[in-house]
């Protein structure tokens, strides 16, 4: 498998994770303290230690079809995006409607959030401090060839939630496939939140090895501020959530 599923058992709820492909919205990066960069990692040819931690980049919908129907549970419920396009709810989603059924958080927490995100006037991507800087041009030379240096700065602000040791990185950079630029987010889990096989502490990641993120009520209560976060960083985003929230908790 090679995308986060979530699913449930009697025992409880849990997310599972890809950890040793590097290039997927779910990987495994290191750093001393959440203040540097992350580095992403081969997890399968390094060991692990307590400066490891999995990134992975959320979503909370994909796109209606036959090859997506298997990748999330709620496929009663599909609603139309800001883009005009027909999709399911997913990830955090799956994560926020079994937490309801489960009454780890109640609908009433549900509705305040939402209208929170309905009362967002300016989002993320348009306010100055997130906007993507270039420095002035200074004349170099390399190996007798003459170039023009520049530093490009992308925006990134980071949220704590509550005590738990968890962040939401939220960077600006440029559309892969479109023009313009877009907020990205990605939650930082520490690599002991995460439920392996066997202590993955001291040894690397074997063929295809997948972690578990166990959802109880703190992760409740994470997914419902993600999904604040979410309505935040554009007005597609705004959009889309209210849709969802509207979608599968009957809110007016």
């Amino acid at each position: 498998m090679n995308y986060a599923k979530f699913y449930k058992e009697n025992n409880g709820m849990f997310v599972s994770l890809p950890l040793t492909q590097p290039i997927g919205k779910v990987r495994v990066k290191e750093r001393n303290s959440f203040y540097e960069y992350g580095i992403p990692i081969a997890a399968r040819q390094t060991k692990l230690s307590l400066k490891n931690y999995v990134e992975w980049q959320i979503g909370y919908d994909i796109v209606k079809n036959e090859e997506n129907l298997k990748k999330t549970t709620l496929t009663d419920y599909e609603f139309i995006d800001y883009k005009n396009e027909t999709k399911l709810p997913y990830e955090l989603s799956e994560i926020l409607f079994y937490s309801k059924e489960e009454k780890y958080i109640s609908k009433e927490d549900i509705e305040n959030t939402f209208y929170r995100i309905v009362r967002t006037e300016k989002t993320l991507d348009v306010i100055d401090e997130m906007q993507i800087t270039r420095t002035n041009p200074i004349s170099v030379k390399y190996d007798d060839v003459d170039f023009y240096k520049m530093n490009v700065s992308y925006p990134l602000v980071v949220h704590k939630f509550g005590s738990y040791d968890i962040y939401a990185e939220i960077i600006n950079r440029e559309k892969q496939r479109a023009v313009g630029v877009q907020p990205m987010l990605y939650v930082c889990l520490p690599i002991t939140n995460i439920e392996f096989s066997k202590n993955p502490l001291g040894r690397s990641l074997e063929v295809k090895e997948e972690g578990r993120w166990i959802i109880g009520r703190e992760e409740a209560k994470l997914a419902l501020e993600l999904f604040r976060i979410f309505g935040m960083l554009s007005q597609k985003h705004k959009y889309d959530v209210c849709q969802i929230l509207k979608t599968l908790f009957d809110i007016a």
